[in-house]
């Protein structure tokens, strides 16, 4: 028994040196550990890309869709009546300025035309027939040969004479009209949408024979609000992108600005158009016209993808100077969106122009969190 109460003696006692000189170590060691524990805090800050606030220019525009339209088109009609002898074109065939689309029978109007100029010729021998009577009772009445009332039939003989005449020229240039109406032509150079003439059917005053259309320019006309009507003025440029032909844009200019809202609408009518050498622009095929809207004026901006969104409200994380290293704030923002330009937002309240936001990782944040800038752009 004794024996054995020594060796549990000399257990306890190894057992508690042990336990001594591993507190000693501890308290030894223990400053230096939470040095490098405090530099492994440091060693670890998460590195962020931030970004100044900047105030740049920016170019309002208007972007509407629309159906584009010919330069103009005329209806066609007859202006004359009978049988048709030629055709000159067909439906959907391109014509030029002068082109003959249809030949009417002129075979009564030339007629018309050669009575006519007999018509002017008789009068014009009983012009002078009765001016030479006038003459000749003149120098009897001078005489006392010739009574006055002679004289007076003659004068008025002469005028009847004259009267005629100018009827019989006026007759004349009626007819004339009346033949040249037997050939009809192209006003000018375009394509006709239709035309429904043939050669022998007979046609009469005012009947409807097509449709021209002049594709040397495309026009369209948008409508706009109140505070983009105010913003645009005639002659300035305008672009259409058109879905038939992607990756082409074609330039234009306002032609006219309307000075009153359309009463359905309510929006004023600006119309548009496109030199169209090429006819790469046709009727009805559908555009997206864009206008500037005035002239670029400066706004706060940021990239899109600073800006976080929670519960409907917006907020910027602004990055800030503090004990060696940057420290993150969230602060609410108001923005809207930019026109034209989906990588970038407007600031309306909330950061000022040189303010430095974080740009990327803004998801993982935490509010007073000491951050490093890395690819940063501060200004």
């Amino acid at each position: 028994m004794p024996e054995g109460s020594s060796r549990l003696r000399n257990g306890f006692l190894g057992t508690a040196g042990v336990l001594v000189v591993a507190g000693l170590a501890l308290f030894v060691f223990r400053p230096e550990q939470a040095t490098e524990g405090r530099a492994s805090d440091q060693a670890v800050l998460r590195a962020v890309r931030v970004e100044a606030v900047t105030r740049e220019p920016v170019q309002s525009r208007a972007e509407i869709a629309c159906v584009l339209e010919a330069r103009r088109a005329i209806q066609l009609f007859s202006e004359t009546r009978g049988r048709v002898l030629e055709v000159g074109a067909e439906a959907l065939d391109r014509v030029e300025a002068g082109q003959v689309l249809v030949r009417v029978d002129p075979l009564q109007a030339e007629a018309a035309v050669e009575s006519a100029e007999a018509a002017v010729a008789r009068s014009r021998s009983e012009l002078a027939l009765a001016r030479s009577n006038l003459d000749r009772l003149k120098g009897l009445s001078k005489r006392g040969v010739a009574s006055d009332a002679d004289l007076e039939d003659a004068e008025n003989a002469a005028k009847v004479a004259a009267a005629r005449i100018r009827e019989a020229a006026a007759e004349v240039t009626r007819v004339r009209d009346e033949l040249a109406n037997k050939t009809i032509a192209a006003p000018f150079a375009g394509v006709l949408r239709s035309f429904e003439v043939e050669i022998g059917e007979y046609v009469s005053d005012g009947e409807h024979l097509g449709e021209l259309l002049d594709l040397s320019a495309a026009r369209a006309t948008v409508g706009l609000t109140d505070r983009e009507v105010v913003a645009v003025r005639a002659g300035e440029p305008v672009e259409a992108r058109v879905a038939a032909r992607p990756g082409e844009p074609f330039q234009g200019k306002i032609l006219r600005v309307g000075a009153a809202a359309d009463p359905v609408t309510k929006k004023f009518p600006v119309e548009v158009e496109f030199p169209n050498d090429g006819q790469r622009l046709l009727p009805g095929m559908v555009a997206t016209i864009a206008l500037d809207l005035g002239t670029p004026d400066p706004r706060t901006v940021i990239p899109r993808e600073a800006a976080a969104e929670e519960f409907g409200l917006r907020f910027v994380w602004v990055a800030e100077p503090g004990d060696g290293a940057l420290v993150v704030a969230r602060r609410r923002i108001q923005v809207r969106e930019l026109p034209f330009q989906p990588a970038r937002l407007e600031v309306l309240s909330g950061l000022e122009a040189g303010d430095v936001i974080v740009v990327s990782g803004t998801r993982s944040l935490r509010e007073g969190e000491r951050v490093q800038a890395t690819g940063s752009n501060p200004r």
